[in-house]
């Protein structure tokens, strides 16, 4: 807690004024659980991304990065742990019709932090793009309202990308971006303008983290104390767009987070109250901002949105070969073995804190899914307390030796039947005798049909101890992937069925 206050300094809260009691209360609580890093694991965060840009500038044989420096934190913050790495790094100024003072704090980091500089004002560009575009609609280059304001600063931001890819082609370098986490989620970037190839702190969060990486590597103070803006002017800087101070941002973030790991099936009007912020004027209206900024923004976190070959894994294939022979390690995406969807890791939550709710243990007994509804399960905190394990039973041989299904069965009605799904969880049941709940999987997860059973086709039982079995036959389309993802949430959905 001896950092609370550094939070507060840092994040410009202090100045702004005191938070709202739901806002102390829950930040409190966030500190304490370490949500908001205490200064020494900061530490180690800093000096970790640096490692990680000094093995991509080595495993990629990239050594120059390129970026704008707006005046703002991130763009120096970002340019400082690329510095570290030993990166050349060239800052560039590109005023658009820009505050003076905010190009100067730009110039200062440069010269602060040892960058190159080089400057370009794009803004007689800048009002020729606006001209010709106003040919196809006049409102452009007259109107202030606020849609029209925001086109002209995503063209703005975009002229600069422009100007940066180009020196970055000349360089031989790459595009550094320059938004954090909290931007991330509110939105406050540009689809092809802000977004370049290399984001080192895009992880961290706006109110806490970027400040105290600034003071730590030595940008210059002005530019951390400064208020956040865009530098396109659309707005009176980002914390009056959003209607909430960052801190506040990060605070409802963490607490929406944490509320739908409790209850996955919350809707988003129902937040507020589930949050305790109802009775908290300024808690319940940053709730609805920070909801209704998500929902205005979700579309560019997923962009582009791309649509899978309905037969095959195309984009698997290309994954394999630049996975395998080109991409640099530290880049290498190894989550896929350990993480899942939003959806499917609530509802692993849901059922593991139902099954520690009544002190009871699970075990999967598991075929076409191979283990994965068993490292949902381990995925949540607290699993070790309600997994007490998985049978990994893939072929019709293992099911028979280590689960007891009877040879017969299978032979006469192949694998992919519910009575053999029974059996499964029967037989995991009684073998792990610390087990109060055990779930069975068998099915066909594709590509191809398989005994004359259609793809998609999968049985799933459910038995608690002392209870009779509960088996249902699901039909799921798609590629194998969609298959089994879609298995291991309805296999989720049985547990709890079962369980309640």
């Amino acid at each position: 807690m001896r950092h609370l206050d550094d939070v507060l300094d840092l994040s410009r809260q202090t100045a702004r004024g005191p938070l709202s009691p739901w806002f102390a209360h829950r930040l409190r609580e966030q500190v304490e659980t370490g949500l908001f890093l205490p200064p020494e694991d900061l530490g180690i965060v800093g000096e970790r991304l640096i490692g990680q840009l000094v093995d991509y500038r080595r495993q990629a044989g990239v050594s120059t990065a390129v970026l704008g420096m707006s005046g703002g934190v991130d763009s120096a913050v970002t340019a400082a742990l690329l510095k570290e790495a030993e990166w050349r790094v060239v800052g560039y100024t590109l005023p658009i019709e820009q505050v003076p003072e905010e190009t100067e704090r730009g110039v200062e980091a440069c010269h602060a932090l040892g960058l190159d500089h080089l400057h370009l004002d794009l803004s007689e560009q800048y009002r020729n793009m606006v001209a010709g575009l106003g040919a196809l609609d006049g409102d452009l280059t007259v109107s202030d309202a606020e849609p029209l304001r925001t086109r002209r600063g995503n063209i703005r931001a975009r002229l600069r990308m422009i100007s940066l890819y180009d020196q970055a082609h000349r360089w031989g370098g790459l595009v550094a971006s320059t938004d954090n986490f909290s931007e991330l989620g509110a939105g406050f970037w540009t689809l092809h303008g802000d977004v370049g190839d290399l984001a080192p702190v895009q992880a961290l969060l706006k109110s806490w983290e970027i400040p105290w990486m600034a003071r730590a590597f030595n940008v210059p103070e002005r530019t951390w104390r400064a208020g956040p803006t865009d530098g396109l002017g659309i707005g009176a800087g980002d914390e009056a767009q959003i209607g909430a101070t960052y801190l506040e941002w990060d605070i409802v973030v963490f607490a929406v987070v944490e509320a739908l790991r409790r209850d996955p099936d919350l809707a988003a009007e129902d937040l507020a109250v589930a949050l305790g912020a109802q009775d908290d004027p300024a808690a319940e209206r940053a709730v609805a901002v920070v909801l209704k900024r998500l929902r205005m923004t979700w579309f560019k976190r997923v962009n582009p949105s791309v649509l899978e070959h309905p037969k095959a894994d195309r984009f698997g294939a290309l994954e394999t070969i630049d996975d395998r022979l080109f991409r640099p390690a530290v880049l290498r995406d190894d989550r896929a073995l350990t993480s899942f969807s939003g959806e499917i890791a609530m509802q692993g939550q849901r059922l593991a804190d139902a099954l520690a709710k009544r002190k009871m243990r699970l075990v999967t007994a598991e075929s076409c899914t191979a283990g994965l509804l068993a490292a949902c399960i381990a995925a949540a905190p607290g699993s070790s307390s309600v997994l007490e394990g998985s049978f990994v039973a893939y072929r019709p041989s293992m099911k028979i030796d280590a689960l007891g299904v009877r040879e017969a069965l299978i032979r006469t009605n192949t694998v992919y039947d519910p009575d053999v799904a029974r059996e499964m969880a029967l037989g995991a049941l009684e073998r792990a005798k610390g087990a109060d709940l055990a779930i069975a999987i068998t099915g066909v997860g594709g590509p191809e049909a398989d005994q004359g059973k259609p793809v998609g086709l999968v049985h799933i039982a459910a038995l608690r101890r002392g209870h009779d079995a509960q088996v249902v036959e699901c039909h799921f389309d798609g590629q194998p992937k969609e298959i089994i993802a879609g298995t291991i949430r309805k296999a989720l959905e049985i547990g709890l069925a079962v369980l309640d």
